[in-house]
């Protein structure tokens, strides 16, 4: 098979996977207003887990690691999704972290320092940063430290808590990483 004709199948399979994304986020969407009733949890590691292992159990072990990345991305993005929808989350995760710090929102800001830990070796730092991107936020310093099995990051990240989709990244990682704080502002 020629490249030409191989990167006709991607695309045939990319233009297949676009309406069952779309369908899930549609079921996210519904999951979020769920939740917002339950007042239950977006992210429920034991739940992602069991799926991830269900779903990868048979998949060949030269791409099974690439399937399992892909479901984690794929879970973070639903998640990001599912924050965005639950605007009281942002407020309360916002509110007690601002409080903890002896900080306002109402101060005048253009950047935020957070800071929080993860287990080094199941570390979801890199799908922090990929928020981070997705959420069109640019970190301006990170700091990294590992210490006994514990990864812990400093990020001052460029924006405001006005903007939402600062909100919803800070939202995120404050529910889903330890330790979570606001440093500074």
């Amino acid at each position: 098979m020629t490249l030409d004709e191989i990167r006709v199948q991607i695309d045939a399979v990319d233009t297949q996977m676009k309406p069952l994304f779309l369908k899930r986020m549609e079921c996210a969407g519904c999951v979020a207003e769920t939740k917002r009733e339950t007042g239950g949890d977006v992210f429920v590691l034991e739940r992602e887990l069991a799926i991830i292992e269900k779903r990868a159990g048979d998949v060949a072990p030269e791409v099974r690691d690439e399937y399992v990345m892909f479901l984690r991305h794929l879970m973070s993005v639903s998640r990001r999704y599912q924050y965005g929808i639950l605007t009281e989350k942002q407020d309360r995760v916002l509110a007690e972290a601002l409080e903890a710090a002896g900080l306002s929102a109402e101060k005048e800001h253009s950047q935020i320092e957070i800071a929080f830990a993860c287990d080094a070796e199941a570390s979801d730092f890199n799908l922090f940063v990929n928020m981070a991107k997705l959420n069109q936020i640019s970190i301006i310093s990170l700091n990294l430290e590992t210490e006994e099995g514990r990864q812990k990051i400093r990020m001052i990240l460029k924006g405001n808590l006005k903007d939402q989709k600062m909100r919803q990244l800070l939202c995120q990682i404050g529910k889903e990483a330890e330790g979570f704080q606001i440093v500074g502002m």
